[in-house]
């Protein structure tokens, strides 16, 4: 009795909620095909972007910025501002051009690396480092035992730096996110000249150089941290050691937890932690003007052709191809943030997303040489002692 009186009950139910179904279904399919149509008016972040900067968009002080100019000077997009690393120091302002915090000392050749709630600057050749993390907090601001070589910030905060120190050719350490060291390995045969760490400090990857039959080669290490290890070479040790051959390398990066980028002499190398190749971009024939990497790992970069065109790729965190475009411009700088990138030509700043589907242009950008893309799409233009916020 019960069956037969609610079956028909149940299947009036459905007959009326099908409708309400197929509709939403086709709202969304018609969403998604006027997204795909109208990439830049249906930008969601549009929409974030009119409330967030509701009452500051027309504000003449609103992102501008203004710092001692310097040629050697690093900047960085940090803690929702602009961090500026100088010889003098590292400087974090906010948008409205306020001073949230100073730290000062020595640093003759200033590199900037930032990676969630961290920065750190830097000089090679010198022992002094200074680190700021959220609201200005001073992290680091002092000297370390040996001089500086190279040093990387994770995306999530983790720090490796290598350090010329006494008895060693090399030493490299990681802190955590609060500056405290974790792992620390002494590298008594080879010589180290860049580094990177993985999210939650997981793997230290190592490029060193080494001599075979008086040639220069290079080679990348990448340990466990949870793991101790006093010598690459003994039988038992887990450390992958993968060869790059008669070529430097300049920098390393990890792009996940997984997948580590290489950028050397003669290409761009992807790896993953097993150390195996999976991808590479050739660089001879190309001049690399600027790369950026984004926290969300993948990668933009602007190659100049021999014709005189600007190439732009991005690339995901494997080297496949996710965007690729060709301009008649040449490229001064380029920048990545979340999902977002920015390209500043010597004509105009133009943001894309992360397949290089254009957005928003504009061609006021006279004086400015450098771009720093947000996450939220819009970009901070930098110039010789000052900034503009550019928003969509």
């Amino acid at each position: 009795m019960n069956n037969s009186t609610q079956a028909p009950e149940t299947a009036s139910r459905r007959r009326r909620v099908l409708p309400w179904v197929l509709l939403a279904l086709s709202l969304v399919l018609l969403l998604t095909a006027a997204s795909m149509l109208f990439p830049r008016e249906l930008n969601p972040q549009r929409v974030l972007r009119f409330f967030r900067y509701m009452g500051l968009r027309d504000r003449e002080s609103y992102g501008r910025i203004s710092f001692e100019a310097g040629a050697g000077n690093n900047y960085a997009g940090f803690d929702d501002g602009l961090l500026v690393g100088t010889e003098g120091g590292l400087v974090l302002y906010g948008l409205d051009g306020e001073q949230k915090a100073l730290v000062q000392g020595s640093l003759p050749n200033p590199i900037l690396r930032t990676g969630g709630d961290v920065s750190l600057l830097f000089s090679p050749g010198s022992s002094y480092a200074a680190a700021v993390g959220s609201g200005g907090t001073v992290l680091m601001d002092g000297a370390l035992p040996g001089a500086f070589v190279n040093a990387d910030v994770s995306s999530d905060g983790f720090t490796a730096y290598i350090s010329a120190e006494s008895g060693s050719k090399a030493v490299a350490t990681v802190l955590n996110q609060r500056q405290e060291p974790i792992f620390r390995f002494s590298s008594r045969t080879r010589y180290l000249n860049a580094c990177a760490v993985s999210q939650e400090g997981e793997y230290l990857a190592l490029a060193g150089l080494e001599e075979q039959d008086s040639v220069y080669r290079s080679g990348l290490t990448i340990l466990r941290t949870d793991e101790a290890l006093t010598d690459l070479d003994q039988e038992d040790s887990s450390a992958l050691q993968v060869d790059l051959g008669n070529q430097v390398v300049y920098e390393l990066h990890f792009l996940d937890r997984n997948h580590l980028l290489v950028l050397a002499q003669n290409e761009l190398l992807f790896l993953n932690t097993q150390g195996e190749k999976l991808s590479s971009l050739p660089l001879q024939g190309s001049q690399l003007i600027d790369y950026s990497v984004s926290p969300q790992g993948w990668v933009l970069l602007a190659l100049q052709e021999s014709g005189g065109n600007s190439r732009l790729l991005s690339l995901d965190a494997q080297g496949q191809t996710l965007g690729e475009r060709e301009l008649p411009d040449r490229v001064r700088s380029v920048s990545a943030a979340g999902n977002c990138g920015a390209v500043l030509t010597e004509l105009y700043l133009q943001t894309y997303d992360r397949k290089l589907t254009e957005y928003d242009r504009s061609w006021d950008t006279l004086g400015a040489t450098r771009i720093i893309a947000r996450a939220d799409g819009t970009a901070l233009l930098i110039a010789a002692g000052g900034t503009r916020l550019f928003i969509p």
